[in-house]
Protein backbone atom coordinates (compact mmCIF):
# COMPACT_ATOMS: atom_id res chain seq x y z
CA UNK A 1 0.00 0.00 0.00
CA UNK A 2 1.56 3.51 -1.07
CA UNK A 3 -0.04 6.54 0.51
CA UNK A 4 0.89 10.15 -0.90
CA UNK A 5 0.28 13.21 0.84
CA UNK A 6 1.17 16.94 -0.66
CA UNK A 7 1.61 19.06 2.45
CA UNK A 8 5.01 19.67 3.11
CA UNK A 9 7.84 21.82 1.36
CA UNK A 10 10.55 18.08 0.48
CA UNK A 11 10.27 14.93 -0.19
CA UNK A 12 10.06 12.80 2.65
CA UNK A 13 9.93 8.80 2.59
CA UNK A 14 9.42 6.56 5.21
CA UNK A 15 9.19 2.94 4.54
CA UNK A 16 8.93 -0.13 5.73
CA UNK A 17 8.86 -3.78 4.24
CA UNK A 18 5.27 -3.74 2.98
CA UNK A 19 4.37 0.25 2.93
CA UNK A 20 5.73 3.49 2.04
CA UNK A 21 4.76 6.89 2.32
CA UNK A 22 5.72 9.56 0.53
CA UNK A 23 4.79 13.53 1.49
CA UNK A 24 5.98 16.74 -0.74
CA UNK A 25 4.42 20.04 -1.14
CA UNK A 26 4.61 19.53 -5.38
CA UNK A 27 2.27 17.43 -6.63
CA UNK A 28 4.72 16.79 -9.76
CA UNK A 29 7.58 15.46 -7.50
CA UNK A 30 4.91 12.93 -6.21
CA UNK A 31 3.54 12.19 -9.64
CA UNK A 32 6.74 11.44 -11.23
CA UNK A 33 7.43 8.91 -7.89
CA UNK A 34 4.32 7.60 -9.06
CA UNK A 35 5.07 6.71 -12.49
CA UNK A 36 8.59 5.11 -11.64
CA UNK A 37 7.21 2.99 -9.01
CA UNK A 38 4.13 1.78 -11.33
CA UNK A 39 6.74 0.95 -14.00
CA UNK A 40 9.06 -0.69 -12.21
CA UNK A 41 6.44 -2.58 -10.49
CA UNK A 42 4.71 -3.53 -13.54
CA UNK A 43 8.59 -4.64 -15.22
CA UNK A 44 8.55 -6.54 -12.01
CA UNK A 45 5.73 -7.93 -12.03
CA UNK A 46 4.62 -6.70 -8.66
CA UNK A 47 0.87 -5.74 -7.35
CA UNK A 48 0.89 -1.97 -6.36
CA UNK A 49 -2.01 -0.64 -4.36
CA UNK A 50 -1.50 2.93 -4.57
CA UNK A 51 -3.57 5.75 -2.77
CA UNK A 52 -3.02 9.66 -3.08
CA UNK A 53 -4.26 12.16 -0.82
CA UNK A 54 -4.15 15.32 -2.31
CA UNK A 55 -3.94 18.73 -0.54
CA UNK A 56 -5.39 21.45 -2.59
CA UNK A 57 -2.71 23.72 -0.16
CA UNK A 58 0.10 22.09 -1.41
CA UNK A 59 -1.06 23.45 -4.60
CA UNK A 60 -1.58 27.06 -4.02
CA UNK A 61 1.81 26.88 -1.67
CA UNK A 62 4.11 26.00 -4.49
CA UNK A 63 2.11 28.16 -6.75
CA UNK A 64 3.23 30.87 -4.07
CA UNK A 65 7.12 29.27 -3.73
CA UNK A 66 7.36 29.75 -7.85
CA UNK A 67 5.71 33.32 -7.67
CA UNK A 68 9.19 35.47 -6.70
CA UNK A 69 10.92 33.70 -9.54
CA UNK A 70 8.59 33.66 -12.55
CA UNK A 71 7.62 37.31 -11.39
CA UNK A 72 11.94 37.99 -11.77
CA UNK A 73 12.13 36.04 -15.02
CA UNK A 74 9.49 38.03 -16.68
CA UNK A 75 10.90 41.32 -15.03
CA UNK A 76 14.13 40.72 -17.14
CA UNK A 77 13.05 39.14 -20.29
CA UNK A 78 10.97 42.34 -20.84
CA UNK A 79 13.86 44.26 -19.95
CA UNK A 80 15.88 42.44 -21.87
CA UNK A 81 13.51 43.30 -24.77
CA UNK A 82 13.24 46.91 -24.33
CA UNK A 83 17.17 47.56 -24.56
CA UNK A 84 17.72 47.74 -28.43
CA UNK A 85 14.75 50.17 -28.73
CA UNK A 86 16.15 52.38 -25.87
CA UNK A 87 19.13 51.90 -27.41
CA UNK A 88 18.38 53.08 -30.87
CA UNK A 89 15.93 55.72 -29.21
CA UNK A 90 19.17 57.34 -27.09
CA UNK A 91 21.32 57.14 -30.38
CA UNK A 92 18.88 60.10 -31.79
CA UNK A 93 18.75 61.73 -28.67
CA UNK A 94 21.40 64.08 -26.76
CA UNK A 95 19.41 63.81 -23.59
CA UNK A 96 17.48 61.19 -22.56
CA UNK A 97 16.37 62.67 -19.11
CA UNK A 98 12.76 62.32 -20.55
CA UNK A 99 12.61 58.44 -20.10
CA UNK A 100 11.27 56.89 -17.11
CA UNK A 101 13.73 55.59 -13.90
CA UNK A 102 12.80 52.35 -15.13
CA UNK A 103 13.51 52.88 -19.19
CA UNK A 104 16.32 54.73 -17.55
CA UNK A 105 17.74 51.51 -15.37
CA UNK A 106 17.18 49.56 -18.52
CA UNK A 107 19.26 51.89 -20.20
CA UNK A 108 21.93 52.37 -18.20
CA UNK A 109 22.34 48.45 -17.15
CA UNK A 110 21.46 47.10 -20.98
CA UNK A 111 25.01 44.67 -20.71
CA UNK A 112 24.90 43.18 -16.82
CA UNK A 113 20.86 42.67 -17.63
CA UNK A 114 21.58 40.91 -21.16
CA UNK A 115 24.85 39.16 -19.53
CA UNK A 116 22.28 38.22 -16.83
CA UNK A 117 20.22 37.09 -19.64
CA UNK A 118 22.51 35.15 -20.93
CA UNK A 119 23.41 32.79 -18.25
CA UNK A 120 20.15 31.67 -17.66
CA UNK A 121 18.48 31.30 -21.13
CA UNK A 122 15.83 28.78 -20.47
CA UNK A 123 15.04 29.68 -16.55
CA UNK A 124 11.73 31.18 -17.76
CA UNK A 125 10.71 28.33 -19.79
CA UNK A 126 11.72 25.63 -16.86
CA UNK A 127 9.34 27.99 -14.72
CA UNK A 128 6.35 27.88 -17.54
CA UNK A 129 7.18 23.98 -17.77
CA UNK A 130 7.05 23.21 -14.02
CA UNK A 131 3.69 25.26 -13.43
CA UNK A 132 2.37 23.68 -16.57
CA UNK A 133 3.22 20.04 -14.79
CA UNK A 134 1.99 21.04 -12.11
CA UNK A 135 -1.34 22.10 -13.38
CA UNK A 136 -1.94 18.81 -15.17
CA UNK A 137 -0.60 16.40 -12.41
CA UNK A 138 -2.94 18.50 -10.18
CA UNK A 139 -5.83 17.22 -12.32
CA UNK A 140 -4.33 14.06 -13.18
CA UNK A 141 -4.62 12.52 -9.78
CA UNK A 142 -8.18 13.83 -10.19
CA UNK A 143 -8.39 11.41 -13.26
CA UNK A 144 -8.95 14.44 -15.19
CA UNK A 145 -7.33 15.25 -18.51
CA UNK A 146 -6.93 19.13 -18.90
CA UNK A 147 -4.28 19.23 -21.25
CA UNK A 148 -6.87 21.00 -24.06
CA UNK A 149 -6.43 24.24 -21.39
CA UNK A 150 -2.72 24.39 -21.16
CA UNK A 151 -2.46 27.17 -24.12
CA UNK A 152 -5.10 29.23 -21.91
CA UNK A 153 -2.70 28.95 -18.82
CA UNK A 154 0.57 29.74 -21.33
CA UNK A 155 -1.16 32.56 -22.26
CA UNK A 156 -2.04 33.70 -17.89
CA UNK A 157 1.90 32.93 -17.43
CA UNK A 158 2.41 35.50 -20.34
CA UNK A 159 0.55 38.22 -19.33
CA UNK A 160 1.75 37.29 -15.92
CA UNK A 161 3.50 40.72 -15.09
CA UNK A 162 -0.22 42.61 -15.64
CA UNK A 163 -1.70 40.40 -13.36
CA UNK A 164 -1.37 38.72 -9.98
CA UNK A 165 -0.54 35.20 -8.48
CA UNK A 166 -4.32 35.34 -7.81
CA UNK A 167 -5.32 35.06 -10.90
CA UNK A 168 -3.03 32.12 -11.30
CA UNK A 169 -4.69 30.47 -8.45
CA UNK A 170 -7.81 31.26 -9.66
CA UNK A 171 -6.88 29.20 -13.01
CA UNK A 172 -6.04 26.03 -11.09
CA UNK A 173 -8.81 25.91 -9.15
CA UNK A 174 -11.55 26.17 -11.97
CA UNK A 175 -12.19 22.88 -14.49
Amino acid sequence: MLIVFCTCQQLHCVYSAKEAVFKSDNISTISILKDVLTKEATRKKVQLDISCEVSEESVVHALQLLHPRLGAQLMLAKQVSLIDALRELSSHESDTSFLSPEYQYILDNADDLQAQYRKQPCHLERLYGMITDLYIDKYKFKGINVKSRVPQLLEILDNYGNLNIQHLTNFFQAQ
